[in-house]
């Protein structure tokens, strides 16, 4: 593989794919989400010191930014919102897990916490489940096959479409609303996403009837355009 695939690459490109700077590589990645989990980690308490927009933001920032770059000032927020103290009332009216294809405009879920609800978990695209968990490699294997292995047994794209994915990702789902105490769960779908278009419905229909979790589902534009209705929505979902 490596003959095939990744020597031809450094050549072209001048980029270092030996095992140690791929093993680099990971360790980076590693000590991001490390910092990053801690970070959410505050979103299971009653009252948060940390809003859903909030989070957002720093996942988008932990995708886009260098991770050398990024690593110190998020070390500096995590800090930071450790000495937060947070109003003795809340001030969201229900919790709630965000679910669905990519949200990569953060206006989104600033719509949605101005509708009521705080977001306090979230598994989509560009959020954090998945995404910002560590890679464990095996040992006794090339580091390359390991990082692969990684991804091709974690991922819970809806790509993915046998049985035990389904199912796989309906419990992570369920496993996050129970843990982040979510009262619902928002189904998202970005208009023409194929894969969570399909999988949205019948997903959100199981959560809700069979087990037990209010959900409600989402059309949105890939742009904030339609925010309006999207409120509209979202409150009376909240209600």
């Amino acid at each position: 593989l490596r003959e095939k695939v990744l020597e031809p690459l450094h050549e072209k490109f001048g980029t270092d794919v030996s095992d140690k700077a791929m093993l680099d590589s990971v360790a980076r990645h590693n000590e991001l989400c490390r910092v990053l989990t801690e970070i959410g980690d505050f979103r299971r308490l009653d009252n948060p010191p940390i809003t859903g927009y909030e989070y957002h933001i720093l996942c988008l920032v932990s995708y886009c930014c260098p991770q050398e770059l990024v690593i110190g000032p998020l070390k500096e927020t995590l800090e930071e919102i450790k000495k937060r103290r947070p109003d003795v009332k809340p001030a969201y009216r229900v919790r709630i897990e965000m679910v669905g294809s990519e949200v990569d405009d953060p206006e989104f879920t600033r719509t949605v916490e101005e509708s009521g609800a705080l977001i306090v978990a979230d598994r989509f695209c560009f959020g954090s489940v998945p995404g910002r968990q560590e890679i464990s490699l095996p040992e006794n294997m090339p580091v390359l096959e390991g990082i692969v292995q990684n991804y091709m047994q974690t991922s819970q794209c809806p790509r993915y479409m046998p049985r035990e994915k389904v199912e796989e990702r309906r419990d992570t789902v369920e496993r996050l609303a129970r843990e982040y105490k979510a009262d619902g769960i928002l189904y998202e779908a970005m208009k023409f996403c194929e894969y969570w278009g399909y999988e949205r419905p019948l997903a959100s229909r199981v959560l809700s009837d069979e087990r037990g979790i209010a959900t409600v589902c989402i059309d949105r534009h890939y742009t904030g355009a339609a925010s309006g209705q999207l409120r509209t929505r979202v409150q009376a979902f909240v209600e």
